[in-house]
């Protein structure tokens, strides 16, 4: 076969390979382009501790004491479709305790950038059994009520004030949050956290049963942003 008669032939396998480098190119570049939404710093302040942070709450009807500590921290990435696809970083805290039932705090980024002193993340306390119970979603105006679905339940950002005193202790940058249940039962939550301390205090309210508990002391470590990079 003559030069003449490669030739067709040469087109044609330039013009397969500069598909696959076309497609191959193109598929970097979704991948790429899909955003990495993290917690914000100021969230972190509120919500992530690392390891050995400990809290020690007081049940106000009994005055039992009991602390819950922090034993391992785990950092992931983690993708979503809805409504856009994108990246987003979850923190679990996973905690030990002997009177509560509670066994992680996750934080997970929402799905938008925020400058220096805003926050786009929310707060879970995870059960022993897997359930959970919304505590903390800032983003949301005041007195807004915000449908979260049967199982969660309505939530509601009430008030942030400057100085809050529980046993004696001055708190500062406080946030009260409250969840409603109506689903099966009429449940209501009402949780205070404190930056730099994290839930102080919750009050439940089940079917007319009210019980509540309150931090006597604790020793966090607060996250240093930048030192986990996922």
């Amino acid at each position: 076969m003559n030069t003449k008669n490669l030739k067709p032939y040469i087109i044609v396998l330039i013009s397969i390979f500069a598909m696959i480098f076309s497609s191959c190119s193109d598929n970097q570049g979704t991948v790429e382009s899909i955003p990495y939404f993290k917690v914000s710093n100021e969230f972190a302040n509120y919500c992530w501790f690392d390891s050995s942070s400990y809290w020690v709450f007081q049940d106000d009807t009994t005055l039992t004491i009991d602390t819950v500590s922090i034993s391992n921290v785990l950092v992931t990435k983690r993708f979503h479709t809805q409504p856009i696809d994108y990246n987003y970083q979850a923190v679990e805290m996973f905690i030990s305790s002997n009177l509560f039932t509670f066994s992680e705090y996750e934080l997970t980024a929402g799905n938008y950038e925020v400058a220096d002193g805003e926050m786009n993340s929310l707060l879970r306390l995870y059960k022993s059994d897997g359930s959970y119970q919304l505590v903390f979603l800032p983003q949301y105006p005041f007195g807004e009520e915000v449908i979260m679905g049967d199982e969660i339940g309505t939530y509601t950002n009430i008030e942030k004030v400057n100085s809050f005193w529980l046993n004696d202790i001055e708190y500062s940058s406080v946030y009260h949050t409250r969840v409603v249940i109506t689903n099966n039962n009429s449940v209501e939550y009402d949780y205070w956290i404190a930056k730099n301390h994290g839930i102080i205090k919750a009050v439940s309210n089940v079917n007319g049963q009210t019980s509540s508990v309150s931090l006597k002391s604790d020793k966090v470590i607060n996250h240093i942003p930048g030192i986990i990079i996922n």
